[in-house]
């Protein structure tokens, strides 16, 4: 939400009399049926597509409440935040944000690199974070950057992590994903191998052989195979797979491949200069 919306929501708190009346209480219960039906009409949607508002709560706007409306259901559905008068009569689609945060160590705070396979050491300036699909041709031309170009000029100036956002329409991504997963389990070293050799092969690989491919991959990296194998074959890192892709999407990842660098998004297979601009200005503001 831009400042102009929150100036707009202002005002209509203060129209609402939010100004001079308390804040709702938890217990209040704001008109969240008419909001449904509002977002419904407004947009045209079914009657028999699903809406909801869930976690309604107190925002930190005074005398505002904030919630989600969830279109459908499932892992498909679609979340749109928003920001209410305690009565309902009056909406804002979007997200409230605290000025004074630093948004990029606001994303950061939200990835998870705890125990995960790192190419860099731990005190470098700069931390990108990859989310990427296995089988995607664009992921595959930001593997060859990252790792011909980047990784290359900047060396010990950078630390980089990968994270799996198989795509549904990719038939062996997300086994791919999975497959990467169960070798990060056992060795960071096996990961990079998988990582490395789905990347580079990626032609050549189905989703009927996909399995054997990673397999290979692995042949040399002295981790229990059958453990492995069983990992796979039960999709026992699937879960960490979806968390990841969840993860992904709450950093504003909409396709791939998404790179998080200190915090600021570059989306898509770009060209190295795109990835320098931010890593020099990242660079420079570290000094």
């Amino acid at each position: 939400m831009g400042a102009r919306g929150l100036l707009m929501l202002g005002a209509l708190l203060a129209a609402a009399g939010c100004g001079s009346a308390p804040a709702p209480t938890p217990s209040e219960n704001t008109d969240t049926e008419q909001l449904v039906k509002y977002y419904r009409k407004k947009n045209n949607l079914p009657p028999s597509a699903k809406l909801a508002v869930t976690g309604l709560h107190d925002s930190g706007i005074k005398g505002a409440r904030e919630g989600t409306l969830e279109i459908g259901e499932g892992a498909g559905a679609q979340k749109i935040t928003f920001v209410t008068s305690p009565d309902g009569h009056f909406v804002a689609f979007g997200t409230v944000e605290d000025v004074t945060v630093d948004p990029a160590k606001a994303i950061m705070a939200k990835i998870d690199l705890k125990d995960q396979p790192v190419k860099g050491p731990a005190d470098a300036k700069v931390t990108i974070v990859e989310y990427s699909d296995f089988q995607c041709p664009f992921c595959s031309r930001g593997y060859a950057t990252i790792e011909n170009e980047v990784l290359k000029q900047y060396g010990d100036k950078v630390r980089f992590y990968y994270k799996s956002y198989p795509l549904p329409f990719h038939p062996w991504a997300k086994p791919g994903a999975v497959a990467a997963e169960c070798a990060k389990q056992q060795s960071p070293e096996a990961f990079w191998k998988v990582y490395k050799g789905f990347f580079e092969n990626q032609g050549q690989i189905s989703k009927d052989n996909v399995k054997d491919k990673a397999t290979e991959y692995l042949a040399d990296t002295g981790i229990d195979m059958t453990k492995w194998a069983d990992c796979f074959d039960n999709q026992k890192s699937a879960p960490a797979v979806d968390a990841q892709m969840q993860e992904g999407s709450s950093v504003g990842v909409r396709g791939t491949p998404g790179f998080i660098i200190n915090g600021r998004l570059v989306s898509g297979a770009q060209p190295f200069d795109s990835f320098k601009n931010v890593i020099e200005d990242e660079l420079a503001s570290a000094k």
